[in-house]
């Protein structure tokens, strides 16, 4: 039982410190289950929530002043199921990446991950949302209740890691968004052209690279860079930008200890024509993520424990946005 608590253990450490975790040492079946609660502080005049989650506000009275504050609590799952092929260097996953689930990106994926000898380890993979955001069908609606709709996306996704023996990570990411009913600005009385402008539906790539840099036995630092780009449907929603994040990884026996902090800044290409002006956006995310292994004397069990912070300003009062999370619970590693 002590070489499989350490081999958690590893499995942890390793995806707290890499985008693309290493390729496991065994074959055969393996992943994880990862059960929460949360308690989130929203405020957003664009988001709905999601299936049996509302955070938004279903009424506004005015364009010109940020969200009011939502409170909710909400439960979740992520999840990796995964099978490893020793003799062909190859392990295929379908479910939330452990990686990607602490460095707080929750899209699933069908994909595989190949040993390419000196080349490094390539990743590969099909993206989807297991459960759609809902956002409102015309979010400038005012003095009325707003309606929910579902918004969805899909694509792919191709990474390198161990470029060549070093630490150098780099990825590529390419997703379609949709949006059941999009009805931006129709309470409005906008033209057919201007409500074009606000069209939400749209295309995005992005392409990021990550170095880790071991610093000793127990500090990691990941800095990232991220370009991205959004070619909405409609010219006021089309964008692009960059991400800088610092991933920090400390670990000492059991405890791990996972920080985030991030910077995105984004500019649109045309004024929103309710507004007569850009969007242009700057955000700041930090978040904390604690990890205890061999939770109550169980080699397969970890508690974890996690808070976010979010908020972003835009030059655009109605587009500004605030968030706080506070999540507990358990994973079960196999």
């Amino acid at each position: 039982m002590k070489m499989k608590a350490i081999g958690f253990t590893l499995m942890i450490a390793s995806a707290a410190v890499y985008a693309i975790e290493p390729l496991p040492l065994e074959e055969g079946l393996r992943g994880y289950v990862a059960p929460s609660v949360s308690v989130m502080s929203f405020r957003d005049n664009t988001l709905a929530g999601s299936k049996g989650l509302e955070i938004g506000n279903k009424r506004i009275d005015s364009l010109a002043e940020r969200a009011d504050e939502e409170t909710a609590g909400s439960v979740s799952l992520a999840m990796e199921v995964g099978y490893m092929f020793l003799d062909q260097g190859v392990y295929v996953y379908l479910g939330n990446r452990l990686e990607d689930y602490l460095r707080l990106d929750n899209s699933s994926e069908l994909g595989a991950r190949m040993d390419l000898g000196n080349l490094g380890i390539l990743d590969a993979g099909v993206m989807f949302s297991p459960v759609a955001t809902e956002v409102w069908e015309d979010p400038f609606l005012a003095g009325a209740d707003r309606t929910e709709t579902d918004r969805t996306s899909a694509g792919g996704r191709i990474g390198l890691a161990n470029i060549l023996g070093t630490a150098l990570e780099i990825h590529f990411a390419a997703r379609s968004v949709s949006i059941d009913n999009e009805r931006s600005g129709e309470s409005l009385g906008l033209s057919v052209s201007d409500r074009a402008l606000l069209a939400r539906e749209g295309e995005s790539v992005d392409v990021e690279l990550l170095y880790t840099l071991k610093i000793d036995d127990q500090n990691t630092l990941i800095p990232s860079i991220k370009y991205g780009v959004y070619d909405a449907d409609g010219a006021a929603m089309t964008r692009d930008g960059f991400t800088i994040q610092l991933t920090h990884a400390f670990s000492y026996e059991r405890y791990r200890l996972i920080s985030n902090l991030g910077f995105r800044q984004t500019e649109f290409d045309e004024k929103n024509p309710v507004f007569n002006e850009k969007q242009d956006e700057d955000e700041f995310i930090i978040s904390l993520t604690g990890i205890y292994n061999q939770f109550m004397g169980y080699d397969e069990w970890s508690l974890t424990a996690g808070l976010l912070y979010a908020k972003r300003d835009s030059d655009i009062k109605f587009y500004e946005s605030e968030s706080f999370v506070a999540s507990l619970g358990v994973m079960y590693f196999f």
